[in-house]
């Protein structure tokens, strides 16, 4: 099981026997559980606290894009959780996974933690500017798993894309702008990650 450790998870979700089971999921992994909440208000109030959310995104019958906007503009990571298809979410927000409510857990957790997994439906051969953007809070987020010290991993990313800008040349046809940044960043905190604590 992935260790969470302090990790401050917002989750916003309106169906309470699903919140219960998501939060003693991730509660269980370490996290510190910001919620359940079921309204957006109750959600506002935790959106600055927040390092991680799964967001429902329809409250009984308000968009939860409000929370998702701030969220986005503090480099936050999050994920869509919703049980409706129909939803349109804004062309804005679309970087974000978003995945049904019949996902598994273990889903929820790739979507949100893992950089490979950055959107739903993404192309290997995508690795355009705004790819590195979508992919900065979950590679933050990697990073502290990674070490679990806040400024080492803000160090560890820096790292990792000093060497990404130097190596851009080098990056394998066709293999996806997160596949291979995380793979740098693996090598980075296997040789010298300890450094990166002081």
């Amino acid at each position: 099981m992935r260790d969470l450790t302090g990790v401050r998870l917002l989750i916003v979700e309106d169906e309470w026997l699903l919140a219960d089971d998501l939060a003693k999921f991730f509660g269980d992994m370490g996290a510190v559980i910001l919620g359940p909440v079921a309204t957006v208000e109750q959600a506002e109030r935790h959106t600055q606290a927040a390092e991680a959310a799964i967001l429902d995104i329809d409250l009984k019958g308000r968009r939860v894009f409000p929370i998702a906007d701030e969220l986005m503009r503090r480099n936050v990571p999050f994920v869509f959780f919703s049980g409706y298809r129909d939803i349109a979410i804004p062309e804005h927000l679309r970087h974000a996974s978003s995945l049904s409510k019949s996902a598994t857990r273990t889903t929820v957790f790739d979507a949100l933690f893992t950089p490979q997994s950055y959107r739903s439906g993404a192309r290997p051969e995508e690795t355009g500017s705004e790819d590195i953007f979508a992919l900065l809070p979950k590679l933050r987020l990697a990073a502290r798993l990674l070490l679990g010290d806040v400024s080492a991993s803000d160090r560890l990313v820096e790292r990792t894309l000093e060497r990404a800008l130097v190596e851009v040349e080098t990056k394998p046809t066709g293999q996806a702008t997160a596949d291979w940044l995380s793979g740098i960043m693996a090598e980075i905190a296997r040789s010298c990650g300890s450094s990166l604590l002081h």
